[in-house]
């Protein structure tokens, strides 16, 4: 099995992540895809999406050591059917990450690309502009990204500005560490800190 790192956090969160390297019939006779899910996978046109798809499960098969029976929230959230455990699932162009944990988790993994750099205005508050070096700008960009992505998905509200309620404290980035960060939603504030891991291939980040 082709999986990039894996990790335990404490005692009850571990995390995972697939380079996916396997066309779509090798991945599907990894993981004994069920008939309602072949109709899902079925309906995806590419075949990137069908990997992405197939490796995020074989990667929750494997942490779960049984097959991953996932249901979505209105939101677009997964979770598991009939058990306590909570999950999480991203993927981008080559990788798939997972969580599992016995409390609220996510996670987003991320490539670093100029197409953070086009679209930074839309989710960089100016206290995040002023900490963002200059010469490792992509860098920085694709890690608020991420992370903002990342707590999008733990608070499962629709319709939050990433610019304006997701704030990510200072820092000076590094291979890993830590990211103090805040939802603002009406007068709620909450506060939450995510770990990321920055290398030469992706950008993960995850709570």
């Amino acid at each position: 099995m082709p999986i990039l790192s894996q990790k335990t956090i404490g005692s009850k969160q571990q995390i995972a992540v697939w380079q996916i390297e396997e066309d779509v019939e090798v991945l599907l006779n990894m993981l004994g895809i069920s008939e309602a899910d072949r109709q899902i996978l079925d309906g995806f046109k590419l075949d990137t999406r069908k990997k992405e798809w197939l490796a995020s499960r074989i990667l929750l098969q494997h942490l779960l050591g049984h097959y991953p029976q996932l249901a979505y929230s209105a939101n677009g959230k997964p979770y598991l059917q009939n058990q306590s455990q909570y999950v999480s699932i991203s993927h981008t162009k080559g990788y798939a990450a997972v969580s599992v944990s016995d409390k609220p988790t996510a996670l987003d993994i991320e490539l670093c690309s100029d197409r953070v750099l086009k679209v930074a205005n839309r989710f960089v508050h100016p206290n995040e502009e002023a900490f963002v070096e200059p010469h490792l700008r992509k860098e920085y960009l694709t890690l608020l990204w991420c992370a903002k992505e990342t707590l999008y998905k733990y608070f499962d509200e629709f319709g939050v500005i990433f610019k304006e309620q997701f704030l990510v404290s200072p820092i000076e980035i590094a291979e890993c560490g830590n990211l103090n960060c805040q939802f603002l939603s009406g007068d709620r504030l909450e506060r939450l800190e995510l770990t990321y891991e920055v290398n030469a291939n992706f950008t993960l980040v995850y709570c």
